[in-house]
């Protein structure tokens, strides 16, 4: 069986970034080692495409949920889109439906 290519957009990479930075004020080594492993996490996406579960805001998307973060996918035939990463708090019904839109405009 072939993997399946995991993508982060843009837009999910924006996210990482900002839990990053916003974890580095506090514990920079914690933040490079948090950001890392919510990366990390999406590797097994690349065997097991549908490992995680499916999103109650939309059940065309997928999660992977890692210590209250949300990373949010979508499958087609051949890759994964990593659209966002949700933090916990913020309203997924919002931020969802904003990303799938950009992400429509660019294919």
């Amino acid at each position: 069986m072939a993997k399946t290519k995991v993508i982060w957009t843009a837009t999910a990479r924006e996210n990482l970034e900002t839990i990053g930075d916003y974890i580095a004020e506090d514990s920079p080594a914690r933040a490079v080692d948090f950001s890392q492993r919510l990366f990390d996490s999406t590797v097994q996406l690349e065997d097991f495409p549908e490992s995680g579960t499916e999103c109650q805001e939309d059940p065309t998307c997928r999660q992977i949920v890692v210590e209250g973060y949300r990373i949010i996918y979508e499958l087609s035939d051949e890759k994964i889109d990593v659209l966002a990463v949700i933090s916990p708090g913020q309203d997924a019904d919002r931020i969802l439906p904003i990303q799938k839109k950009v992400r429509a405009k660019i294919k």
